[in-house]
């Protein structure tokens, strides 16, 4: 290179690569809405816990890219983080939800044990209860009563093990401070600091 040439360097940007993106932000887009529509939901089915299920929708993140691409799914993942929220049980375990992505991922890499298999029924069953499990139908109606029957204790183990290993320590309601204003709106929430008396000179 001579002296006083100059090289300018250049990014190469595909259509492809702008409606990844694009796809993207509408995924997320996506996802935020599905959380305030289980938001809504869970107020409904929670009237004495409002005020917590309002504040939680920083604990509704989708976890998994698979989450992102299922609104059942994230759906199933919401309602469940919110039920606990309204129970006011530790948020931080792992979720049926969150089983299903790992089980499905590990599936597809080597046959699972009978216990594993029998721990992705469970989840998929509580997070699709309206769909049959994949590869059911090619089975005897029976077939997961036979897997309960020998292998309950087994999945019972492994899937406290695996809510423990997906737990995630920053999915916690801690230092809630409320303005009193949901959507804009006034409200009493039990999250809003106390009030000082006011003095008037």
């Amino acid at each position: 290179m001579s002296a006083g040439t100059t090289t300018t360097a250049t990014t190469s940007v595909t259509i492809a690569d702008l409606f990844a993106e694009v796809q993207s932000i509408e995924s997320v887009f996506g996802a935020m809405g599905w959380a305030e529509d289980e938001i809504e939901q869970a107020q409904l089915r929670h009237p004495g816990a409002t005020d917590a299920i309002w504040h939680s929708f920083s604990l509704l993140t989708p976890v998994h890219p698979l989450m992102q691409r299922s609104e059942p799914l994230f759906r199933a993942y919401c309602r469940e983080i919110l039920d606990r929220v309204a129970a006011g049980s530790d948020t931080r375990p792992g979720t049926a939800a969150e089983i299903c992505c790992v089980a499905s991922e590990a599936s597809e890499k080597a046959p699972l044990t009978s216990p594993a298999f029998g721990l992705y029924a469970r989840a998929f069953r509580v997070v699709f209860p309206d769909q049959q499990f994949p590869g059911e139908e090619i089975r005897d109606g029976a077939y997961m009563e036979h897997v309960e029957a020998l292998h309950g204790a087994a999945i019972d183990d492994i899937a406290a093990d695996t809510r423990r290993r997906l737990t995630r320590k920053d999915r916690t309601l801690t230092g809630i401070e409320c303005a009193g204003l949901h959507h804009g709106e006034p409200v009493e929430c039990r999250y809003r600091p106390t009030q000082g008396h006011l003095f008037v000179a």
